[in-house]
């Protein structure tokens, strides 16, 4: 048998969303290129995102960008390309409910977004607060009918302020360690199931693609990230990452087209 040459062992590539491979008002048209060209070369190209499915799509189509994989909600919704839903990880209800409840009356939260895996609804907790994250998105759920949908794969507070969404967030990883996870991101709180993150998506989307870790390569920029830059040894940090990111990097980039061209 002929040994089997690296250069044709099929490679993934994952990065952040926002920030990273969208850096500014939208993904620079060589990045989009630089991907395509990945993807043509027989690789595979995922994003990992905090956001829901429905807010990337119209970015995607936008960008040009068409992703094997796409890791939502913070790792708890995985889609292939074709949209179809191959996992998702819900809240448990009593504690979805508790979040809700919290939100409803702790200090300084504009609206609350809840998440099924596919679809958002937004509630305005506080109107003289300005909504930094979801300034235009419409209430189209009651409240009623929001606390009674079944499944909560995320659900994210949107503060007054990014110190507020800090505390928040430890907070609830305080009070409610053994069911969620919560993640500060900005002006937010994102809160997920227990045991999810960026990091346990992007591993089932390599085992599901069959992927060697080792063939693995993860760019980002967020403190979230970090639970998918610990999954390989092929991490590299976007340049506006801060220090501690930089420094269990091998490598930071200006760009995800730049990364690219140096693993293709």
């Amino acid at each position: 048998a002929l040994p089997i040459l690296k250069e044709n062992i099929m490679k993934l590539l994952a990065s952040n969303y926002d920030g990273t491979l969208c850096y500014g008002e939208k993904v620079m048209e060589e990045d989009s290129q630089a991907i395509t060209e990945w993807q043509n070369a027989g690789n595979l190209f995922v994003i990992v995102t905090g956001r829901s499915k429905e807010s990337l799509d119209k970015y995607l189509e936008r960008d040009g960008l068409h992703p094997d994989y796409i890791v939502t909600n913070n790792g708890s919704v995985i889609f292939d390309s074709k949209g179809n839903l191959l996992k998702k990880d819900c809240l448990d209800y009593v504690t979805a409910i508790d979040t809700i409840y919290i939100a409803k009356q702790a200090e300084g939260v504009a609206s609350y977004v809840v998440n099924d895996g596919l679809h958002r609804h937004r509630i305005v907790v506080n109107d003289k607060i300005r909504d930094a994250r979801y300034p235009t998105m419409k209430e189209d759920l009651s409240e009623e009918e929001v606390m009674n949908l079944t499944e909560y794969s995320q659900i994210v507070l949107s503060m007054a302020n990014s110190d507020l969404a800090s505390e928040m967030a430890e907070e609830f990883n305080l009070f409610f360690s053994e069911n969620i996870e919560a993640y500060a991101n900005n002006y937010c709180v994102d809160i997920v199931a227990k045991h999810v993150s960026k990091g346990t998506g992007l591993e089932y989307v390599a085992m599901y693609a069959d992927v060697d870790m080792d063939d693995v390569y993860v760019i980002g920029n967020l403190k979230k990230d970090v639970s998918m830059l610990e999954i390989t040894q092929n991490r590299y940090a976007f340049f506006t990452s801060p220090e501690e990111i930089k420094q269990m990097c091998e490598k930071e980039y200006t760009s995800v087209g730049e990364l690219v061209k140096e693993i293709l």
